[in-house]
């Protein structure tokens, strides 16, 4: 992230390092310390206390497909899927906040095109909302 913000690859310029780590500090950035698989309630419940504590507007889940391997809400991945986008909409609607969701497509052939139906064959996680 400190290499995307400075815009450079600071391993070759090791004496910008601390100006554009002290920069970065400024930003007001908070991250959730999970390590592992959680489920969507743990992660919901987490992001509340954000916003409550510190008026967070725009959160990044990073992402579906490790969400998606806690939840037994049912054998069939589309639904599960389903579920948990339908509670962040949720989240989002009801705290005046966005969310951008990080969705991994699935493995394709390098000479096809990335489509809708790459994302888990759904199209529900790839429109505006």
């Amino acid at each position: 992230m400190l290499t995307q913000f400075a815009g450079r690859r600071l391993e070759d310029q090791l004496e910008l390092y601390d100006e554009w780590a002290d920069r970065f500090e400024e930003l007001p950035l908070y991250f959730m310390t999970f390590h592992g698989q959680q489920n969507i309630k743990t992660v919901i419940d987490t992001m509340q206390h954000a916003v409550y504590m510190y008026d967070i507007t725009h959160v990044v889940v990073d992402n579906l497909q490790f969400m998606m391997g806690h939840e037994h809400i049912s054998v069939d991945r589309l639904a599960a899927q389903d579920y948990i986008v339908g509670a962040f909409r949720k989240f989002a609607t009801d705290n005046t906040c966005h969310i951008t969701l990080i969705i991994h497509p699935r493995k394709e052939d390098d000479e096809k095109e990335l489509q809708t139906a790459s994302i888990f064959g759904s199209a529900k996680v790839s429109g505006p909302w």
